[in-house]
C-alpha cells in the first residue's frame, strides 16, 4: 500500500472543517488546522458510500465518532490551507515525506480546480483503501 493524500471536507450540521485524509496503509487521519483523528487503518468501521454522492464522499466510523466526508468541494468552502500539511509531520507517517504523484494531482483541488470528476476520482482511489 502506498501512501494516499487528498484535499477532504468534513460534513455536517451547520460546519464543513476543510482539510485532509491521509494513509500508510496502516492508519487513517484527518488532519484540518488540528488533527481530526488519528487511527489504526483496522480500526475505522462501517465504511460506506452513499449512491447519491455518486462515489465522491464517504461515511465512516473513527475514533469513537460517525464522520462524513466528501472529496467534492462543498459550495462557498475554502478549499484544505497546504500549511496544515506541514504543520502535521508525523500523523500517521504519512506526511512526512514526498507525497506521490497521485496525491500531488489531488493538490490541483486546492488551486480550485475541485470539481465533482476530482471528487470521484479520489473517491475511487479510496474506495481500494476504504471498502465498504
Amino acid at each position: 500500500m502506498s501512501v494516499l493524500v487528498s484535499p477532504a471536507w468534513l460534513i455536517g450540521g451547520l460546519r464543513n472543517v476543510p482539510g485532509f485524509l491521509a494513509t500508510d496503509g496502516r492508519g487513517l487521519a484527518f488532519v484540518s488546522d488540528t488533527p481530526v483523528f488519528d487511527v489504526p487503518l483496522g480500526a475505522v468501521t462501517d465504511v460506506s458510500w452513499p449512491w447519491w454522492w455518486f462515489g465522491g464522499g464517504l461515511r465512516l466510523s473513527a475514533a469513537g465518532q460517525r464522520w462524513k466526508v466528501t472529496f467534492v468541494r462543498p459550495n462557498g468552502m475554502p478549499p484544505p490551507r497546504p500549511s496544515v500539511l506541514a504543520s502535521s509531520v508525523g500523523t500517521v507517517g504519512v506526511l512526512t515525506g514526498t507525497l506521490p504523484p497521485h496525491a500531488l494531482a489531488d493538490l490541483d483541488a486546492l488551486r480550485g480546480l475541485a470539481d465533482v470528476r476530482d471528487g470521484r476520482a479520489a473517491g475511487r482511489r479510496w474506495r481500494e483503501v476504504l471498502p465498504g
